[in-house]
């Protein structure tokens, strides 16, 4: 039987992903989210947590897949940004140093400025632009100064066929109208949660073998898409399973003015997560359509 993987975050994509991974892969779960544990509240976080590390199994890894990721929000909320994406982040890590128990730690390709134009590498100078990403870069900060021993894995374009996330809101869109506008001038590279998910748990399984992997590594999808080609790619896709064709506006991002400056080019050189982990990138356009295939199959609760 493999090891605990204790995972903070329920119901976003990437926990619940990796929480079935985890199962399917031998793994015992255990999450931890509110009620239990409140990030916005970093006084309680060891009350909550503690008793979890300490009667956690050898072999166990924390995956803290929780944050504050409303982009546009946090630029109106920057404490509670803070308090989520870096304070919280910080003692977790104290944390799990004192129990002897791995940290994952999911971070954002925001923490960049896009002025680079080459893809950016996990040594690079890092600016972010917004509240999102700096409150972001101050976790991961937080987290390699916490003395335990971890993986910050930094991620762009997140989307899966549930939940809240740009292919849905696409896929809601194009439901209602045959032509949707969307920012061509910020390039990013789509990741499937549920690849990302797979990579947390096979970084999991090494990471309670060999104390040497430790460090920022980037993970995404292999093909850089600008939104606008994204949301093409979506609406393609879905005509494969029978959905009408929409068109899609291409605009600059000062036509779609939004309260946060976001990069105009954030595409991650992955190379060293294949170096350390044997992790290669995720095929795009296969998780695209296994993605595009769930939400019209079982679309749920429309996002907001």
């Amino acid at each position: 039987m493999a090891g605990q993987i204790i995972i903070i975050g329920r119901l976003g994509q990437v926990a619940d992903a990796t929480s079935a991974i985890a199962a399917s892969t031998g793994h015992t779960v255990r999450h931890l989210a509110r009620p239990e544990i409140d990030l916005a509240q970093p006084g309680l976080i060891a009350r909550a947590l503690d008793p979890v590390l300490q009667a956690a199994p050898p072999g166990s890894v924390l995956v803290n897949a929780a944050a504050y990721t409303d982009v546009n929000g946090a630029e109106s909320e920057p404490e509670l940004a803070q308090a989520i994406n870096a304070v919280t982040p910080g003692i977790i890590a104290e944390r799990c140093g004192q129990a002897n128990i791995p940290l994952i730690h999911l971070s954002t390709d925001y923490v960049y400025d896009g002025r680079k134009g080459t893809p950016y590498l996990e040594t690079d100078t890092v600016g972010p632009l917004g509240v999102y990403g700096r409150s972001k870069l101050a976790g991961d900060e937080a987290v390699q100064s916490s003395g335990a021993r971890h993986v910050i894995m930094r991620t762009s374009a997140v989307f899966s066929g549930s939940g809240q996330n740009f292919l849905r809101t696409m896929l809601r869109l194009g439901s209602r109208q045959d032509q949707v506008r969307v920012v061509h001038d910020q390039r990013t590279c789509p990741t499937a949660a549920a690849d990302i998910a797979a990579a947390i748990i096979a970084i999991a399984g090494q990471l309670t073998d060999d104390q040497s992997k430790t460090g920022i590594f980037n993970f995404c999808g292999d093909t850089p898409r600008s939104w606008a080609e994204f949301a093409a790619d979506i609406f393609h896709t879905a005509t494969r399973f029978g959905e009408t064709p929409v068109r899609v506006e291409q605009i600059g991002s000062a036509q779609f003015p939004s309260p946060a400056s976001r990069p105009a080019y954030s595409v991650l050189d992955c190379g060293a997560i294949f170096r350390t982990f044997g992790i290669s990138q995720p095929d795009y356009l296969k998780a695209l359509n296994q993605n595009v295939a769930h939400a019209l199959a079982a679309p749920g609760p429309e996002p907001r």
